[in-house]
């Protein structure tokens, strides 16, 4: 059996998670973190998708959001395509251009792998395609069928 308080026993949410970090409030002039992902259950009425306030309850300025949230793609875009490979014996950075092996002949491997990098962008692609953020989803759109 599986003890009562061990690691695999603690629960972990199965769904994505983006955070952006210090989003500003214009009502009540507080930053906080606010996970995107998470959907909160919409009223009748109402039919447009925003994220709100965790303090005041009004909403986040959409087209900061976007356009922080395109700077972040771009970022990680920049710097998954400036990483370094490594020899994956050594775990040396390689200094030799446009090789496909060490000065070991070992296979040099990427130091974020393009699982990781594509999941975060698809994680974004799907946000900017459920609330509607066009600009976000022409840039992750672009970068998806770019690296493919």
């Amino acid at each position: 059996g599986v003890q009562e308080y061990s690691s695999i026993t603690h629960w972990k949410n199965p769904s994505a998670s983006f955070i952006l970090p210090d989003v500003y409030c214009m009502e009540c002039h507080e930053c906080r973190d606010v996970d995107l992902c998470v959907i909160i259950p919409e009223e009748e009425e109402s039919s447009s998708k925003q994220w709100l306030c965790g303090g005041c309850g009004s909403p986040y300025d959409v087209n900061q959001v976007e356009r922080r949230l395109v700077e972040f793609v771009q970022r990680k875009c920049i710097r998954y395509q400036l990483q370094d490979l490594r020899c994956s014996k050594t775990q040396q950075v390689a200094i030799r251009a446009m090789t496909r092996t060490s000065e070991c002949s070992a296979a040099l491997n990427l130091d974020i792998p393009y699982s990781d990098f594509a999941f975060q962008i698809i994680i974004l692609r799907n946000l900017a395609s459920y609330y509607n953020l066009d600009w976000l989803l022409e840039t992750t759109d672009g970068i998806l069928n770019g690296f493919v």
